[in-house]
């Protein structure tokens, strides 16, 4: 899969899904993600029509929506491009398709997130996709925004949340390392990127031309 930059979720889902044949046969409707040691995407699920959707949501039809793994996408810019046709779309009736350990991505950005010790870190507003394929969390509430405010980086600043510090994902999404690692990580990094945002805006740049930035919460090594 060739990516030609990262990418959030909710990004995806507005982009038009080309087959190889060059044919648009949609738009995202949503993803689901496995978490093996880290959390990687599996499904891609089209949207079906909105009266169809929205009958399947009040559980008046089964589901019954068009798939393909991650393994059929050859690139992603402006569109997602596959590397099959149409024809050989799975759905999400067919056998195993989408397993009982699968998340989907409507239900991920809905969990709050709590550190090693149960205390809430903030909670799941979208997921992250880098140009190498690996995926993050990008948090929002609690102290993350809290901390993002405090030195005025709220609108310049995504928090991101690395796969391999999920321990699990059930009702909430639970990490292996501590709210004070995740805060003493931050802390360099943010007076840093506060320093440079300053001087930029000082110099009359803008920030909605640069875009937003996207930090890492957690480096293992970082803290050890």
């Amino acid at each position: 899969m060739e990516i030609t930059k990262p990418y959030c979720c909710d990004e995806l889902m507005k982009k038009t899904v080309m087959d190889s044949a060059g044919k648009k046969i949609g738009h995202i409707g949503d993803l689901t993600f496995t978490l093996d040691k880290e959390l990687k995407i599996s499904h891609f699920i089209l949207a079906g029509p909105a009266w169809k959707e929205f009958l399947e949501t009040i559980h008046l039809k089964p589901e019954h929506n068009h798939v393909f793994d991650s393994s059929a996408i050859k690139k992603i810019d402006k569109h997602i491009h596959l590397n099959i046709t149409g024809n050989h779309l799975l759905t999400t009736m067919s056998k195993n398709t989408i397993s009982d350990d699968k998340v989907k991505f409507s239900e991920l950005e809905k969990l709050d997130i709590f550190d090693k010790d149960h205390e809430k870190i903030g909670r799941a507003i979208d997921v992250d996709l880098n140009i190498d394929g690996s995926v993050s969390i990008v948090v929002g509430g609690g102290f993350i925004e809290e901390k993002l405010e405090a030195i005025g980086l709220k609108d310049d600043i995504d928090i991101l949340v690395p796969s391999n510090i999920i321990s699990s994902i059930h009702d909430s999404i639970q990490l292996s390392v501590s709210k004070n690692e995740l805060d003493t990580t931050l802390n360099g990094i943010l007076k840093e990127k506060a320093i440079k945002i300053q001087q930029a805006r000082k110099a009359g740049s803008s920030r909605g031309n640069t875009g937003r930035e996207r930090v890492v919460a957690f480096w293992p090594y970082v803290s050890k």
